[in-house]
């Protein structure tokens, strides 16, 4: 910072920090602090509403998120007050959506626009699927074809014209026979045990599939408290499908995978299913590394809580392949029920803790340490763009207590509490996309190999693609980061850049303050 510059940088320091600005704070204002996750409930509409405060204890430690200020509720003095549905929520000045950018994202979902349209077109409603086939007629797949048994879907398609028809939706490539030269009775293609295996690489959620390393896999849940959570898959469920080889063998080879879902779920399951609508169980699917480089399932095993109480572990069944009759019909539901459990774990853990939240306090370290003139300010800032504001909708719509995550993602009210349970193991050195890969055992560290590592599943395309991109943002940022420090002396006496890397680590993720991993900020190489 160029001396005559400093009393102007500290005069708007004092601005961003808000030391003295405890709130709640208007649109105008530009102030970044922190606080915990104590905006989530709603004690004051009933009891029911009431959410544990996330952030700033040992029992439910989180990421920070950016201050607002708001009163306390009437009924929990620790509970910040919400607002209605679509009143601004506070978002730092600099931060908020352009126009067009607040207009993509009110959008949030296929109902939520018809909705919206229905009272002006005076079409009875409410909207509502009564069944599989309307969802297929939306894509014309519907035995009516697009004009399909729904009355208000079809009254819609009658009064909004043809050139615009937000219920035609394209078809997905998978079934979609102009794209895949599939013949058109292939429309459940989707249902596929090959497109199911598929999706665990390629899918919303390729970031949880590991290698199995042991057979049968272990449990990480501690046994004192919830017994023994060793699989129930067994040599005889699989031994016939392993093109040959033996159960170690195909272990030794790297041939077995894991899409485990089981300690996850399990120390929430017998909440879960209490509350009202909902059966879940928790799951284990393996699945083999065939010779032409694809997978395929082996076996799923479905867990609930043992009967007897937590301390005697589970009470699993296991269910394999099966393609005709009654054995068919529960195959499919056996790997529907793992894709439920996929769903809310991309949905809470994968998306929303682990690029949402995890993100938002590196975003005010920034703004309250680095001057907007520091290079690693200038490297970051775009990449940040939006992110408070986009976080601070999801507090006020979607992760609240009744919003749209607890009525659409089945751990509904302890959804929030177990994203807490699962930041406790967060690490931040595992966040690179090599080292989470290799951390996974999907690949291994190869020097020869331009990333650093080699994939053992070639077929792997979030991997080969994120692997392309990460390389090339490695790339320009070390080049970048050179012409300002050539050399680790130069890091070390950037006192902006270490009092930013200080308050990340003991602020903005200051309930894991004292984990051993955190690397310090004394190389320029990591």
């Amino acid at each position: 910072m160029p001396s005559p510059l400093v009393p102007f940088r500290q005069d708007e320091l004092q601005i961003l920090r808000g030391d003295d600005n405890a709130g709640p704070y208007q649109e105008h204002d530009r102030v970044y602090r922190y606080d915990c996750y104590n905006d989530l409930g709603e004690p004051d509409k009933d009891e029911d509403y009431a959410r544990p405060v996330l952030g700033g204890s040992q029992e439910h430690p989180y990421p920070r998120r950016c201050r607002t200020g708001r009163p306390s509720t009437s009924s929990d003095p620790y509970t910040e007050r919400g607002l209605f549905l679509l009143k601004d929520i506070y978002v730092p000045r600099d931060e908020r959506f352009g126009h067009l950018k607040m207009s993509d994202c009110l959008g949030y979902s296929l109902k939520a626009t018809i909705e919206a349209v229905v009272p002006a077109l005076n079409v009875a409603g409410p909207f509502e699927f009564d069944s599989f086939e309307d969802i297929l007629g939306l894509y014309g797949l519907g035995p009516e074809g697009p004009n399909n048994n729904n009355p208000v879907i079809a009254e819609l398609r009658e009064k909004i014209p043809e050139i615009f028809d937000p219920l035609k939706m394209p078809l997905p490539d998978i079934i979609n026979s102009d794209v895949l030269k599939k013949l058109p009775e292939d429309k459940f293609g989707w249902r596929t045990d090959e497109e199911f295996a598929r999706e665990t690489l390629a899918g919303v959620n390729p970031v949880v599939i590991r290698r199995l390393t042991e057979f049968p896999a272990k449990g990480t849940l501690d046994p004192t408290q919830f017994g023994d959570h060793t699989s129930k898959i067994t040599e005889a469920h699989i031994q016939h499908n392993l093109e040959g080889l033996r159960v170690h063998n195909a272990v030794r080879n790297n041939r077995l995978f894991i899409l485990d879902h089981h300690d996850h779920f399990m120390p929430y399951l017998d909440r879960i299913n209490k509350l009202k609508g909902n059966f879940i169980y928790a799951s284990r699917t393996l699945l083999f590394l065939k010779d032409d480089g694809t997978l395929k399932p082996l076996a799923i095993e479905l867990s609930l809580p043992h009967p007897d109480g937590q301390r005697h572990g589970a009470d699993s069944k296991v269910y394999t392949p099966a393609h005709t009759g009654v054995d068919a019909h529960i195959w499919q539901l056996a790997k529907a029920n793992v894709c439920v459990n996929d769903s809310a774990w991309h949905q809470l853990i994968s998306h929303w803790l682990n690029t949402h939240a995890v993100m938002e306090p590196f975003v005010i370290a920034t703004n309250r340490q680095l001057s907007v003139v520091h290079p690693v300010h200038k490297l970051l800032s775009p990449h940040y763009r939006g992110t408070l504001d986009i976080n601070a909708l999801a507090r006020q719509t979607l992760i609240k207590a009744g919003g749209m995550f607890e009525l659409t993602v089945f751990p509904g009210k302890y959804a929030l509490e177990m994203s807490s349970d699962v930041y406790k193991s967060w690490n931040f050195n595992e966040q690179a996309l090599p080292a989470d890969l290799v951390k996974r055992g999907m690949a291994v560290p190869d020097l020869w190999n331009p990333y650093g590592i080699r994939l053992l599943v070639k077929n792997y395309p979030y991997a080969v693609d994120g692997l392309e991109i990460w390389w090339a943002i490695e790339k320009w940022v070390n080049e970048y980061l050179d012409i300002y420090y050539p050399n680790d002396g130069e890091l070390e006496r950037d006192v902006e850049v270490q009092a930013w890397w200080k308050e990340v680590r003991e602020e903005a993720h200051g309930d894991l303050k004292d984990r051993d991993w955190w690397p310090k900020m004394d190389t320029v190489q990591c």
